[in-house]
C-alpha cells in the first residue's frame, strides 16, 4: 500500500475571470481619472454648481462600474478558493493520513 500523494490546490476557470475583472477595474479607474482631470470635471465639481454635466457624471459612473467589477472579482475569487479547498478535502482530507508519517505506512495485515 503506497502513501497518498499530497494534493495541491486546483483552481477552476474562474481565476481567469478574476484577472479580467481586476484589469477592467484598473482601466475604468484610470479612464475616470483622465476624464475627470482632462475634461474639467474637477473644476466643475469643486465650484458646487449643480446639476453637473457629463464631465462630472461620466467619471462618477465609470468609478462606480469599477467598484462593481472589483466586488465581482472578489466574489469570484472567494468562490474559487472555496472550490479549491473543498476539492482538497475530497481528495486527501485536511492533513492526509493523520497519525502516520509518510515513512511508516500502516501494515494492511495488522
Amino acid at each position: 500500500m503506497s502513501a497518498a500523494k499530497p494534493v495541491g490546490y486546483t483552481f477552476g476557470g474562474g481565476m481567469k475571470w478574476v484577472t479580467w475583472l481586476f484589469i477592467a477595474t484598473g482601466v475604468l479607474w484610470v479612464l475616470a481619472i483622465v476624464v475627470w482631470l482632462a475634461a474639467g470635471g474637477r473644476a466643475e465639481f469643486t465650484t458646487g454648481h449643480a446639476p453637473w454635466s457629463w464631465q462630472v457624471l461620466v467619471p462618477a459612473w465609470m468609478t462606480l462600474a469599477g467598484i462593481v467589477a472589483a466586488l465581482a472579482g472578489c466574489v469570484v475569487f472567494a468562490q474559487q478558493m472555496f472550490v479549491a479547498i473543498l476539492g482538497r478535502f475530497e481528495n486527501n482530507g485536511l492533513l492526509g493520513n493523520p497519525g502516520r508519517g509518510a515513512r511508516a505506512p500502516r501494515d494492511p495485515r495488522a
